[in-house]
This record gives structure tokens, sequence and C-alpha cells, in this order.
């Protein structure tokens, strides 16, 4: 038993206590050090000193093994020109020493950040880095892949390859490949890769485990079993959870690409919810359009700045209808990644007609919820779905936002705040690695409706703005809710799972700018410590 005082700890908004009592897993008391003192029959008290106490956070969709993976690779997140993105490749072939026979593989540019050429990069440009080593670098967004001519060889992209899924090769006046590839056509690609061992994946996860408790985090939606490797992906989890390696707890989003394995997956030992507290299986997740940074979200009308286009939606409103009816007749809970308002009003009609007169028990929800008109928003909040958004996405999309969707669209995008007021279950999440997983940067973005680095002089749509209690609600209940474990975790609540972060500086009282550099001082998974700072 161990008793925690001296501390402000969060209960719920504009409340809160002074001390709380763990025993084994378990929050067993909360109240004033008088009511705690009297409860605590052990001998290890930890004086708070004043710090604050939230619950740990929860990071409602990201792709964790994807984030663990991407910290190794060569760094061009924040890229700033076309020729800097060639130079770091050229430079690191030469230093890797890399041949033909190698791959250079990474992720992360973003040809809007570009002072240069704000375009997408293609055969021609990579090919100023190498003629012979294979290049394949994906856009920030991971819905876009620039590949050079030795890579188009080596992965056998031509002018006959077909996609299977919606997305798109592109091509020249010529009819041949321009080494740029969207959506779905990014398969072809991945498929090929060199895989990393089982080991070196698990090792992966447990390093990148520690930077995410470093962060105050404890449970995560994460998004990694897809198509054809859910069994090989979940069996890392369930491998780590027996080694009693887990310092997070995990709900696995199951995520379909291709639709054509849903029927496997279904035939498989893997009902919803089976697992523990620890992991356990979630949501099949599914796609129905790309993003807007690169113009692939599906929008009811064409982009401001390209008349050409309308974005992509992945596939027809059938064949959606028909994937959520069969995951949810199967009793599947089911997210779909929904950014522009033609993907997100296909999303909705497929889930009406999955359920009909029914309730949204399983809790469906749509990933993103970006650009959007008050007639979809109204349509969520009737039927109760939940929505997983990402206020750090603003960061990068408030340069580019206005001149993707023109003024009328954007005064109707990104409504948190209205969201929230409507009653909608809304939680908060990074979908790192498209950004970091470092939960202060988004809730600043949450609080300010602004740029961290760059604030623009006037906020976008500042009545949008979201209070420091509810991002941080957001980022814990809301996140447990969408679990079903609002019951179980989320707040700080006698019988609640000890999960909950120490942080250094107080996040209610702090000015809203530097909400992004609060550090924490401690983690606590189960009952235990995970994270203490300064120290390994």
């Amino acid at each position: 038993m161990t008793w925690f005082k001296n501390g402000k700890i969060y209960l719920n908004e504009s409340e809160f206590a002074e001390s709380m009592v763990i025993e084994g897993n378990r929050i067993k008391k909360v109240g004033s050090s008088e009511s705690c003192e009297a409860f605590f029959k052990g001998n290890e008290i930890i004086d708070l000193e004043g710090k604050t106490v939230i619950p740990g956070l929860n990071d409602s969709h990201l792709h964790f093994l994807m984030t663990a993976e991407f910290l190794s690779l060569l760094p061009i997140t924040g890229v700033t020109s076309m020729k800097e993105l060639i130079d770091r490749c050229r430079v690191y072939i030469e230093d890797q020493q890399m041949t033909k026979e190698d791959v250079l593989y990474s992720e992360g540019w973003n040809h809007t950040l570009f002072t240069d050429d704000k375009r997408i990069p293609d055969r021609h440009d990579l090919d100023q880095a190498s003629s012979s080593v294979p290049i394949v670098l994906v856009r920030v967004d991971r819905h876009v892949m620039s590949l050079n001519t030795a890579a188009l060889k080596t992965f056998n992209i031509t002018e006959h390859s077909q996609v299977e899924t919606g997305g798109e090769i592109l091509k020249d006046s010529d009819g041949l490949p321009t080494g740029v590839l969207t959506e779905g056509a990014l398969d072809l690609v991945k498929a090929q890769l060199p895989a990393r061992t089982r080991e070196e994946k698990k090792e992966a996860i447990k390093e990148t485990m520690k930077l995410a408790n470093q962060y105050g985090i404890t449970s995560m939606h994460t998004n990694d079993a897809k198509d054809d490797t859910v069994e090989e992906t979940l069996s890392l989890y369930e491998e780590l959870e027996e080694e009693k390696a887990l310092t997070a707890r995990f709900y696995q989003q199951i995520w379909f690409n291709n639709g054509k394995y849903l029927p496997g997956f279904l035939k498989m030992d893997y009902p919803f919810h089976k697992g523990s507290d620890w992991n356990r299986i979630g949501p099949i997740k599914f796609f129905i359009d790309g993003t807007l940074g690169s113009r692939t979200a599906a929008l009811r009308e064409a982009y401001s700045d390209d008349q050409s286009t309308k974005g992509i939606l992945t596939k027809s409103q059938e064949a959606l209808s028909d994937e959520v009816k069969t995951a949810v007749d199967h009793g599947y809970q089911v997210i779909i990644h929904g950014i522009g308002d033609q993907g997100i009003e296909t999303i909705l009609n497929a889930y009406d007609s999955a359920l009909g007169d029914k309730d949204n028990d399983l809790r469906l929800g749509i990933n993103h919820m970006q650009i959007t008109g008050l007639d979809l928003i109204d349509r969520v909040a009737d039927k109760g779905y939940l929505t997983y958004v990402q206020p750090i996405f603003l960061e990068d999309d408030i340069p580019i936002l206005f001149d993707r969707v023109g003024e009328e669209r954007a005064e109707t995008s990104y409504l948190f705040k209205t969201m929230k007021d409507k009653g909608i279950h809304q939680s908060f999440s990074s979908d790192a690695p498209i950004v970091s997983f470092d939960p202060f940067e988004n809730i600043q973005c949450a609080v300010t409706r602004n740029r961290l680095n760059e604030p623009l002089e006037k906020a976008y749509l500042p009545n949008e703005a979201m209070s420091v209690y509810e991002a941080v609600d957001a980022y814990t209940y809301e996140s447990a809710y969408a679990s079903f474990d609002e019951a179980i975790k989320g707040r700080i609540k006698e019988g609640y799972l000890a999960d909950f972060a120490v942080l250094n500086r107080d996040i209610f009282s702090v000015s809203q700018s530097e909400i992004k550099n609060i550090t924490v001082h401690s983690t606590y998974v189960d009952g235990r410590k995970v994270y203490e700072e300064g120290k390994g």
C-alpha cells in the first residue's frame, strides 16, 4: 500500500484532491490528507510536493510498431526544401556505403513545407540522390510514396502495374510511372520491403514504450495489425505480455486496407475484446479516403486550389457498407479513417445502413473527422458515433487549409468544441508516426487553435478552442470510453486502475503557450512506477 500526499490530483473539471492511496494495481482511496492518512495501512509514503497528478494519458489512435520502426529511419521530418531532401538521401547513402542491393526507406517528408519547390518529389528528383540505390520515401501522412528509377525497377512498378485497392500510380505524358504512388498503390511496394526480425520488432516496441511512458502515456489504441499480417503482429504483443515486458496497455485496432482479408480474420480466434487489461482486441479499422496535404481526402466539391480533383474514395459506398455490415454482424466495433466531407458522409451512410434502428452500442467511430459540414456533425451526434481527433494536425494544416478548401469549408472544419458541446464522445490521438505522440503538443493545439512554433497573430476559429480540462479529459476519460474501459480507467477514482502521471508543471494553470513544454516527473502503470525523470 502506498500513500501519495500533498498533491494536486485531478478528479474532474475544477475538482482536485490532496492525496490518494494505492494498493496493488488499484486506487483504493482518494481525498483529503486526513482521510487518506486514516485509511493508510502501509509503510510507503510519497510526498508529491504540490505536483499535479492526472490520469494516465491514453492515445486513442496511433501506429505504435510503425512508430518504433520509424524512430530508426533516416530523419526527413521537418525537411524544408526539395534540395535538402535530396542532399540528406545522398549523404546517407554515401555514409552507409549503400549499394544497389540495399533500399533506402524513410518516412516524413512534407512538400507543403518546402521553400524552393512545393511539389511532391518524383523519380527525377530522387535520381539526383542516387541512380543505383533504390530510394523509397513516404510522405508524412503515409498516403503518398515517392520512388526513384532504381526503386521502380526493384519493386517492378511499371505502366502495366495494377492497384488492387483505391489508389493510383501517377504517370507522365508518355504513360510511364513518375515515381509517385498514392493510397492503396503504396502496398505494391510495402509488401516487398525487407522485414525486421521478430526480436528486432519486440525490442523496438520495448524501447518505444519507454518513450511513451516518459510522456505520461499509459494506454494506446494501436493500429499495427494489418491485412495478411494480423496474426504475426498481434503475436508480438501477446509474447511481450507473457514476458511481462509491457509498460503500457494496448487496445488493438485491426486494419484492413484490402477487404479481401476480412473473411479470413473473422475465422481466426480473435473475437472482439479477447485479451486482458494489458492487451485486447479492439475495433476493425477501414479507410475511405486520403489526406488534405496530398489532396487525396475525398471532398464533396473540388479542391479550391485544384479544380481538377475532389480527392480519392478508396472504395465504393457499396463496398464499404458491405464491409461494415460484416464486421458489425460479427460483433465488432468499427473505426474508419475519414478526413474529407465526402469520405465522412460515405462512412455515415455505411454506419446508418449497418445499424438501422439499433443504438450505437458497438461505439462505431470516425477517425480524423476534419473537413466537415454541420450536417455531418449533426448526423454523428444524432446517432452517437464516436470521433477520434488529432488537434496537433493543425500545426501542418493551418498554413494550407484555406488554400485547399476555401473559406466557407474551412469555417466548418476541425470543430472540436462544437462536437464536444453536441455531446459527441471525442477522444484525442496523435496518429504517430504521422506526428510525434507528445500529448502536451496535442493539448496545446486544442486549447490555442494555433501552431506551436510559428503561431498566427489570430488563432484559427478561436471559438472552437477547448478548455484544458476538456482536452485532458479527451486524452484520458474519452479514450477509455472508446475502448469500453471508462469504468476502470481514465479517471483518478477509487476502484480504478492505478495508471497516472505526475507532472513537473501544473497543466491547469500554466500559460497556454507553455503547455507544450510540460514534462513528466513520473509515470505509474498498474500501480508500478515505469518512468521517473532522471532515471534510466
